[in-house]
């Protein structure tokens, strides 16, 4: 998780699998948000807040995740064609920008009436 924080960050979102509480105590102390799922155990099962907690945030996550959705399962983008680094990040880059047209179309027509 290191080497995708780049130190610039106001809050750091994730599923359950970066769970750590070493590195949030690091982030807050730094005065950044730690938005991480929290992870129960078999000895130490999940608290009904932190339930609704967790539920919050995958409700958050998912708006980011609905462009994927489109991109890989409507237009079928699953691999990448060797075509060089330009092409193929020009190509992902027009792709998640018509997908994110692609999810709001329905507020983009009724604004238009």
């Amino acid at each position: 998780m290191d080497d995708l924080l780049h130190g610039e960050e106001r809050a750091v979102y994730g599923d359950k699998a970066y769970a750590n509480t070493g590195k949030s105590q690091e982030c807050e102390s730094q005065g950044i948000e730690w938005l991480v799922d929290r992870k129960g155990t078999k000895w130490h099962p999940l608290t009904q807040k932190d339930k609704e907690w967790n539920h919050q945030q995958n409700r958050t996550r998912a708006k980011g995740e609905h462009a994927f959705l489109v991109v890989k399962h409507l237009w079928g983008y699953r691999k990448v064609i060797n075509k060089g680094l330009l092409k193929n990040a020009a190509q992902v880059f027009s792709l998640f920008a018509l997908a994110n047209l692609y999810l709001v179309r329905k507020h983009l027509l009724m604004t238009r009436a």
